[in-house]
């Protein structure tokens, strides 16, 4: 039997944490797309992190946690960067069709070599802004965890959200006044505490059409 490496060890722990069950050869994915970041991490200035134990830590984790939240179907990456959330979503849910959207081109070439070299047949990159983005298809679920503020979130993703569209954002502190400015009409906002190690607060925002069957309700504790 081969042993897990640490960060296999550190990543398992934290899915099962979650309620997520990794195989292992979904942990080496992951521990082999960490690897890639912390390789191309001063070309495409991808990660301070000065280790690959560190990075998984620091930031991997923090998105194992929302792949429970990830829905199905057609999911986009807004601002993608390194990859986070949305390799690991790709990873851990290989069922999502997952879209990388990342303008910067250096970070969108990396995110295209991680498909590759990982082999994600259910994995597309691609380089624009969000404003610019015009997709074949609409998607169920939008998802940003770096995106600057969430009206800011919610008014560049306009174009892409169909009728049943929910936009999940990644926040930590939660300022009610930034709720309140990204309301939509006819729709619901909900918030979820998430447990992350490392984090002392650490949200998900949920975005969803009034009415819509969705797993929203599941999501609050």
């Amino acid at each position: 039997m081969t042993t897990a490496t640490p960060v296999q060890a550190l990543l398992a722990e934290a899915a099962a944490g979650y309620g997520v069950a990794l195989t292992p050869a979904q942990l080496a994915q992951l521990e082999r797309y960490i690897e890639m970041v912390m390789r191309w991490g001063q070309v495409a200035n991808l990660t301070g992190a000065g280790t690959a134990l560190a990075f998984a830590r620091e930031q991997v984790i923090d998105s194992l946690a929302v792949v429970p939240y990830a829905g199905a179907g057609r999911l986009l990456d807004v601002g993608s960067g390194n990859g986070l959330p949305g390799v690991v979503l790709a990873i851990a849910r290989p069922d999502l069709a997952v879209t990388l959207l990342e303008p910067r081109a250096k970070r969108a070439r990396f995110l295209t070599q991680v498909r590759i070299e990982l082999g994600l047949a259910n994995v597309e990159v691609v380089c624009a802004r969000v404003e610019h983005h015009r997709p074949r298809a609409d998607y169920d679920t939008l998802i940003a965890r770096a995106f600057a503020a969430l009206p800011d979130f919610v008014a560049a993703s306009r174009a892409l959200r169909g009728p049943g569209t929910r936009l999940l954002a990644m926040k930590g502190q939660l300022l009610a006044a930034e709720l309140q400015a990204c309301a939509l009409p006819a729709a619901v906002l909900k918030t979820v505490s998430l447990t992350v190690p490392g984090y002392a607060e650490r949200h998900l925002v949920v975005i969803e059409a009034d009415g819509a069957a969705s797993e929203a309700d599941a999501f609050v504790p």
